[in-house]
């Protein structure tokens, strides 16, 4: 599949609350989120993602509210929303991402490690081995 048809597909699942991907994967969202937030989040998971070529990122939640200019508890909740998109095939159910661990600091500052799951990962990949810009 093309680098364009991935993004297509990755948006597609972002933009639906459930649907059918090729190959029969199917997705749903668990949980309500506001679509424009997940992706904007989504977005900066992804840049950090091909940044460090990491699939377990960890995230300072004040930060992410600063760069999109909104409250820290809408991160949290676009966190949630993302965390809750299950993706199935052949019965085989997985997250999206998940929320490995979350934390708050002294100072107040709340960390929130994501970990994408196995289908993300492998996507996110396939982009990288087409794309001679992004290092992997």
């Amino acid at each position: 599949m093309e680098r364009t048809g991935i993004y297509r597909m990755i948006q597609l699942v972002l933009s639906n609350r459930q649907g059918t991907l090729e190959r029969g994967v199917t997705f749903s969202w668990t949980s309500d989120g506001d679509k424009r937030m997940v992706g904007l989040v989504f977005d900066l998971l992804l840049d950090q993602y091909f940044m460090h070529n990491k699939t377990s990122l960890l995230t300072e939640v004040q930060e992410i509210a600063r760069l999109i200019g909104c409250r820290p508890e809408e991160i949290i909740r676009a966190f949630a929303c993302l965390s809750g998109i299950q993706l199935e095939s052949n019965h085989i159910l997985e997250r999206l991402m998940t929320i490995e661990e979350a934390t708050i600091s002294e100072s107040g500052d709340i960390g929130v490690t994501i970990r994408f799951g196995g289908w993300l990962t492998h996507q996110l990949h396939q982009i990288c081995l087409r794309d001679p810009l992004i290092s992997c």
